[in-house]
C-alpha cells in the first residue's frame, strides 16, 4: 500500500476537523440574548429580550440593549439607550447588567418618553438608594416611581442561538469542497 493514500486520508480528516473548529468559533461569536419577565408593583408584567452576553460565571449578563419589550403581552416601543444605573447615578463604569438568579441588577433603560430600570446589589443601590428598587415608567407598566424589588418576581433564562440551517448547509458545502480539492490536488501530484 502506498503513502499516497494514506497521505489523503489524512489530509481529508484534518480539513474536517479546522471546519468544524472553524464553526464552532463562528457560532459562539453571535451575541447572546436573555428573556426576561417581572412582575411590577402595579401586578403589570414588564417582559422582554435583553440582548449581550453572558458572563462566565453563568449567571450574570452583560446588557447592550433592549428588544422585543411588552408589558402584559402587549408590545411597547422599546428602549433606544441602555446604561447601568451606577454609572448614571453613582459615576462608576460599570456595565449595565442583569443575573439569571435576579440576585443582581445593574440595568437602566430608557426610549423617548418611557423607563424601567432595576438596582439590586450596585453602588446605587447600597450607597444612593438603601435598598434594591425596581421602576418603571406608565408606559412600561409601572408607576413612574422606584418601589422595592422583589426577586421572586423576577425571571430569566438564556435564549440557545442555533445557527440556520442555511449557514450548516453552507459549513457542510465549503468543507467537502476543501476536501474534494485537497484530494484531486494530491491525486494528480
Amino acid at each position: 500500500m502506498s503513502s499516497k493514500p494514506r497521505f489523503i486520508g489524512k489530509m481529508m480528516a484534518a480539513t474536517i476537523v479546522l471546519g468544524f473548529a472553524i464553526f464552532a468559533t463562528v457560532s459562539r461569536a453571535h451575541a447572546s440574548e436573555l428573556d426576561f419577565s417581572y412582575t411590577l408593583s402595579t401586578g403589570n408584567v414588564l417582559s422582554g429580550s435583553f440582548d449581550g452576553t453572558l458572563l462566565s460565571n453563568g449567571n450574570v449578563f452583560d446588557v447592550t440593549s433592549v428588544s422585543s419589550l411588552f408589558v402584559n403581552g402587549a408590545a411597547v416601543p422599546d428602549p433606544t439607550a441602555v446604561y447601568s444605573v451606577d454609572a448614571l447615578y453613582v459615576g462608576d463604569n460599570t456595565p449595565a447588567a442583569v443575573s439569571l438568579d435576579g440576585s443582581y441588577m445593574n440595568v437602566y433603560a430608557s426610549g423617548d418618553s418611557d423607563t424601567f430600570a432595576f438596582v439590586v446589589g450596585d453602588l446605587a443601590s447600597s450607597n444612593l438608594f438603601g435598598a434594591n428598587m425596581a421602576g418603571a415608567t406608565q408606559g412600561y407598566g409601572g408607576t413612574n416611581f422606584f418601589d422595592d424589588y422583589t426577586q421572586a418576581n423576577w425571571s430569566a433564562s438564556q435564549v440557545a442561538i442555533t445557527p440556520e440551517p442555511s449557514s450548516l448547509a453552507l459549513c457542510g458545502t465549503g468543507i467537502l469542497g476543501l476536501t474534494g480539492a485537497a484530494r484531486r490536488k494530491f491525486l494528480h501530484s
